[in-house]
């Protein structure tokens, strides 16, 4: 997946150039826009089959590995998306964005806040996105660290969504952004409410064998 990741981002950039030289008015602008969208859509997805896999009642006909995988398999796909989105703004001729812009935080003029906040969940879901190849070497307990840093990551990119994008008065987009945050907010409420029985019917020394247990088992 990484050598994958290696050879589609790269492509992106080069693709976005293309769009530049051969002078395709908005078409850049109108792709940007379609990949934030999609992006946003892989990474709620992503979020909630990566909460179906810590809660308990998930659907037996949905098996474990499979949800693993396309979890794991969205988050590139978001982070991939989120690449078109930024290259294609880079690359928009009628585009006031810097390079330099579009990957730090709060450097530019338009919408700098909300614009800023919405590199700041690119850095992270990228972050978080590569961890999956890289959790053998920082270990289990900085793997999971990181890992809860997908809801910070979600949260800014729908406020980003929300405040910064162009289609948000749109009805589709609008109730996009409104099923994803209840889908994830009431999978959340689940998983913590099964966290505080679970806690309450185990004793110190099960407690600790469950997490000894957690550092060593795989997700699938």
């Amino acid at each position: 997946m990484l050598r994958t990741m290696s050879v589609l981002l790269p492509g992106v950039f080069l693709s976005a150039l293309a769009l530049r030289l051969l002078e395709l008015g908005s078409m850049p602008w109108y792709l940007s826009r379609a990949a934030g969208l999609t992006s946003f859509a892989a990474l709620s997805a992503s979020v909630v089959l990566g909460l179906l896999l810590s809660t308990k009642n998930n659907p037996r006909w949905l098996k474990r590995p499979f949800v693993f995988e396309m979890h794991q398999f969205l988050s590139v796909l978001a982070l991939i998306l989120v690449a078109v989105h930024v290259a294609s703004l880079v690359f928009d001729p009628h585009g006031t964005f810097t390079p330099v812009e579009l990957v730090v935080p709060f450097a530019g003029a338009y919408q700098r806040f909300w614009v800023g906040v919405g590199i700041i969940a690119a850095w992270l879901i990228a972050a978080i996105t590569v961890s999956f190849w890289m959790k053998k070497r920082i270990g289990h307990r900085a793997w999971r660290m990181l890992h809860a840093g997908s809801f910070g990551g979600y949260l800014m990119a729908l406020g980003h969504g929300i405040a910064a994008g162009s289609d948000t008065s749109l009805a589709p987009v609008y109730w996009m952004y409104v099923l994803s945050a209840a889908s994830i907010a009431g999978l959340t409420v689940l998983r913590m409410s099964q966290q505080r029985r679970t806690a309450k019917h185990t004793t110190p020394a099960t407690r600790s064998t469950l997490r000894s247990a957690a550092g060593t088992a795989s997700p699938r």
